[in-house]
């Protein structure tokens, strides 16, 4: 008789039962850290590709720069981009909001520096791509295309040339402000829509496109948007050697600090509040297991309190008790400790003028008239007569003796 192998392991326990079979864990692409920075990088590549292209072309085609075009596209491009890979990744695509995670605790350190590695692979990816799109002519040179989609201040405003026939431009206070603000705006809602273990809640990718609609209808007139330093960095490095109106890359600073700081006063305000929120839970708590210990005192107080009360009827009744006088109760003989009449008769027999037939009549008699021995009886009172007696008899038999052998 054969016996075919089972396709599925078997555990067997030493009484030889079968034991329950093992559950198979499903594993996820959430749970395969390569997979979720895979998801970051593509998610950041398609971001900013959509960001640079929509950014020159738009503008450019136009005619006349406008920010509605930006807000919109790129409201709408995080919104999708998030709602795609948010369940894989978390969403986050942007180094500010990673760093604001690392600090809350919601994503690991190690993980933390592969979303950032490879959310900056993927913007320069992107900045590759929207250059080598871009339509070039000598009426319609590379750096036209990209002056609305590389970040800067001053000079590299986009307003530069409106504001320049005034004599004013915006300078880096301006710009810090401006990015400072915006960016907070969009940490703030990328983290706080995220659960403690780094996934995306359902409504993260809603308020993230939100959020950077906002900062875009801020920070646009002024930075070109930045709210993002691997976007920055992705079309600034390829822009770098474009002649453009200011060095992208001698400006980039800016684009990386104040995402970074924002991002740490955002992960600070969380802290602060989760710690102020913990303390007031911790008294709370305190508060209602002291209200518990009252109750509880005033509980056995009351309790005490109704026992003193009864106690006085209590002592007088134990006082009438002992002033009665207790029933007197017969004690039951004890057989153990008396003596049946047959040993004292036994005892004062006098053996000494009886023979030795009567007095060993005598002595089976007074054994047949012994009371059984029990439990607690004392033989040697039933027995030490008759052996006194028998001894006796041989020391008064002895002297009569003594004369004849001499």
């Amino acid at each position: 008789m054969t016996m075919e192998a089972s396709a599925e392991p078997v555990l067997e326990q030493a009484d030889g039962q079968v034991a329950a079979k093992p559950v198979r864990r499903r594993i996820r692409p959430r749970d395969v850290r390569w997979i979720r920075a895979a998801a970051e990088l593509a998610g950041t590549f398609l971001i900013c590709a959509v960001i640079y292209l929509s950014y020159s072309f738009g503008q450019l085609v136009m005619g006349q720069p406008s920010v509605v075009l930006p807000v919109l596209g790129t409201a709408l491009t995080y919104l999708v981009v998030t709602a795609m890979f948010g369940g894989v990744s978390g969403g986050h695509f942007n180094p500010a909001v990673t760093v604001a995670a690392m600090f809350t605790s919601q994503i690991s350190m190690v993980d933390g520096l592969i979303y950032i590695v490879a959310q900056v692979i993927g913007a320069i990816g992107a900045g590759a791509l929207a250059v080598a799109l871009v339509p070039v002519s000598k009426s319609v040179p590379d750096r036209t295309w990209l002056m609305f989609s590389v970040n800067g201040f001053s000079g590299g405003s986009p307003a530069a040339a409106t504001l320049g026939q005034q004599h004013i431009a915006f300078g880096a206070p301006m710009a810090i402000v401006v990015e400072l603000i915006g960016c907070m705006i969009v940490v703030a809602a990328a983290i706080t829509t995220l659960r403690s273990d780094g996934r995306a809640r359902r409504n993260h990718a809603l308020y993230t496109g939100l959020a950077y609609g906002v900062g875009v209808l801020v920070t646009y007139p002024i930075t070109c948007s930045g709210l993002n330093p691997a976007r920055s960095t992705g079309i600034a490095i390829f822009a770098q050697s474009k002649h453009m109106a200011v060095s992208p890359i001698s400006q980039l600073w800016l684009f990386w600090i104040c995402p970074l700081l924002a991002a740490s006063l955002v992960a600070l305000v969380i802290i602060m509040t989760s710690i102020i929120t913990d303390n007031m839970a911790m008294r709370a708590m305190g508060a209602a297991t002291d209200a518990q210990r009252v109750a509880q005192v005033d509980a056995d107080a009351q309790a005490q309190a109704q026992a003193d009360a009864f106690a006085p009827g209590a002592q007088a009744q134990d006082q009438s008790a002992q002033a009665s006088p207790a029933p007197v109760q017969t004690p039951v003989a004890d057989t153990t400790d008396t003596v049946a009449p047959a040993d004292t008769n036994a005892q004062t027999v006098d053996v000494s003028s009886l023979s030795d037939s009567d007095a060993g009549q005598n002595t089976d008699a007074g054994e047949d008239t012994v009371a059984p021995a029990e439990a607690g009886t004392i033989p040697d009172l039933q027995v030490e007569p008759l052996h006194t007696a028998s001894e006796n008899e041989d020391g008064d038999n002895q002297p009569e003796d003594k004369p004849t052998e001499s």
